[in-house]
């Protein structure tokens, strides 16, 4: 009920009001001098009454009525009030943000402001140190003209000492020259005649020495071709020798296979020997046309074992003797 006289203040006292002013009517309207009388059948006091009642009921009514205009003009002076509060808030709010914004901007422009006033003294200031500079750099520039013009006139006088100092010194150098000139070629002709001389000894001694060596070189190349045809021939002296040893050998350990001694056969056989002539392999590299004949003239060459080599150790070595091909004919060993 507290929260509801809280909402409606005003219709709670209007109430509050018809109900007093109710209370009032009922007392006033007694009346408290006149005794009572005993109720009788008589409609005159049955109509009083509702007379009475109906006034009231009016009254009620009017009051009500009174009561709800009262109410609704409070209401709407409430509605208007919150109204105008309302708006009155609103405009508020919008100074309030005008007042911010204009202090916003107030302040851009005095930070604007005092931006401007910065840069225009950092201009100042640069202006016055450029004009300090440019003062400075006249100042040196004057300085270092008037140090070149005394540079200048250093180096021409100095010029002008090294061209007369050069000049005496190529005079002096022309008369030596020319004496050095007039020496070096007396010493040149010296040196020539010298030379020619040296050079007519050394070309005699150099076609001496030529036709010398051209006479040795010569009977060392007949020395060596006697010697290498010496050695040829006793190579091949040795080589047949050995080769006649070899097929005798070969040809005692064969075992001719049936009826191939009157036939002519004969076949070519490589054979490569160790050092100290053992057989190391055999091969037949030209057939007889007969294969029984073929493995008979391998087979006495293995049987041989060690073959004849040649005394001289120098020629053992020679790959001559250590790969021996011959024809294996049985009609030359008889």
């Amino acid at each position: 009920m507290l929260d509801i006289v809280r909402r409606n203040p005003l219709a709670f006292l209007v109430a509050a009001l018809l109900h007093l002013l109710l209370v009032a009517l009922l007392v006033v309207g007694v009346d408290w001098r006149e005794k009572p009388k005993p109720l009788a059948s008589d409609a005159k006091v049955v109509q009083a009454r509702v007379i009475d009642e109906r006034r009231v009921q009016e009254e009620m009514k009017r009051l009500e009525a009174q009561a709800e205009r009262k109410r609704r003009a409070a209401e709407a002076a409430r509605r208007k009030e919150q109204q105008r509060l309302a708006e009155l808030k609103k405009r508020r709010e919008a100074e309030k943000r005008r007042l911010a914004r204009l202090e916003k901007e107030r302040k851009a422009r005095e930070k604007a402001a005092a931006e401007a006033r910065r840069r225009a003294e950092a201009e100042k200031r640069r202006l016055a140190e450029l004009k300090r500079k440019e003062e400075a750099l006249r100042k040196r520039q004057e300085a270092e003209k008037r140090r070149l013009a005394e540079l200048q006139k250093k180096r021409r006088a100095e010029a002008e000492k090294k061209r007369k100092a050069e000049e005496a010194r190529r005079k002096a150098e022309a008369e030596k020259k020319r004496r050095a000139e007039e020496a070096r070629r007396r010493a040149e002709a010296e040196k020539k005649r010298k030379a020619e001389e040296a050079r007519r000894r050394a070309e005699a001694e150099k076609k001496r020495k030529a036709e010398e060596a051209r006479r040795r070189a010569e009977a060392e190349a007949r020395e060596r071709e006697l010697q290498a045809q010496f050695e040829a021939e006793r190579r091949a002296s040795e080589a047949a020798r050995i080769m006649r040893l070899i097929q005798d050998k070969v040809a005692r350990n064969w075992n001719p296979p049936p009826g191939t001694l009157d036939k002519g056969l004969k076949c070519k056989v490589h054979v490569r020997l160790g050092p100290s002539g053992s057989v190391l392999a055999v091969s037949v590299v030209e057939s007889s046309g007969h294969p029984a004949f073929d493995r008979s003239v391998e087979a006495a060459v293995w049987k041989s074992r060690r073959l004849p080599m040649p005394d001289d150790p120098a020629l053992r070595s020679r790959n001559e003797f250590r790969n021996h091909t011959f024809i294996f004919d049985p009609s030359r060993n008889p």
